[in-house]
């Protein structure tokens, strides 16, 4: 069955869509993250709205190919969920990690040597102790993975943009608030790629448990307790749309 699986056209399809969609994604969010002018380094909502709506995009561009998953994070909660075969988010993340890597190099072969700085890595910022760079890529991660799986949840019926632009609405906000603890990975993918181009590895293992601990724990409470079910009636008297809303999860 495995064998099969990935001996189709269709499989490898979507694994190249994840690796373009990864690549493009640690291009154009590290990207935004380079300092041209020391005197206007660029702003935490300036980067906080690349990530945004860089994953709004790229996810709007395969949604409709491999899920648009771009995160070893989801690969693995959506595996561990039974959404997506083992076989398959095993090769998402492979995709997913090269692709981070591919990103990163091709920025770094496009920017001024002078410009590189840390490209975009992630490190703990000053003060931040391990324990609590653990803590906000776990918390963070799994807010944006429970906010993947609310909104590709088939049974709320959700289509179109309204889908991405949520989750990229939920990265803006994580990076808001992240980017001043730990640079904000919640995407190890993200996170390997300039890690690898520019030799930094500050406490990297943070950068890759946590976003998979909370992903994978973000994944399942979705599915076994908040997922949409159609066990409600729906309710027509007033006010019901929203009670109905609320039962439903």
């Amino acid at each position: 069955m495995l064998l099969k699986e990935i001996s189709t056209k269709d499989f490898w399809i979507c694994v190249l869509a994840e690796f373009l969609a990864t690549f493009f994604f640690v291009f154009l969010t590290t990207g935004s993250a380079i300092t041209w002018d020391p005197n206007h380094p660029p702003t935490i909502e300036h980067i906080s709205l690349s990530f945004g709506l860089s994953i709004s995009t790229l996810a709007m561009s395969i949604l409709h190919i491999s899920g648009g998953l771009i995160n070893p994070a989801v690969s693995v909660a959506q595996t561990v969920t039974g959404k997506i075969s083992p076989m398959r988010g095993a090769f998402y993340m492979i995709a997913q990690v090269i692709g981070g890597i591919g990103g990163s190099a091709m920025l770094y072969v496009l920017t001024p040597s002078s410009k590189h700085g840390t490209l975009g890595a992630t490190v703990p910022s000053v003060g931040v102790s391990t324990g609590q760079a653990f803590g906000i890529e776990f918390m963070l991660t799994f807010l944006l993975v429970l906010t993947v799986f609310a909104c590709t949840d088939p049974k709320r019926q959700h289509y179109g943009y309204e889908i991405p632009l949520a989750i990229g609405f939920c990265v803006t906000v994580c990076h808001l608030i992240g980017i001043r603890f730990t640079g904000c990975g919640i995407n190890p993918a993200r996170s390997m790629g300039p890690a690898v181009i520019m030799n930094i590895w500050t406490k990297h293992w943070v950068y890759w448990i946590g976003p998979l601990g909370g992903g994978i724990i973000a994944g399942v409470l979705y599915q076994l307790v908040f997922r949409a079910r159609e066990d409600h009636a729906s309710i027509t008297e007033p006010g019901g749309i929203v009670l109905n809303s609320l039962m439903s999860h």
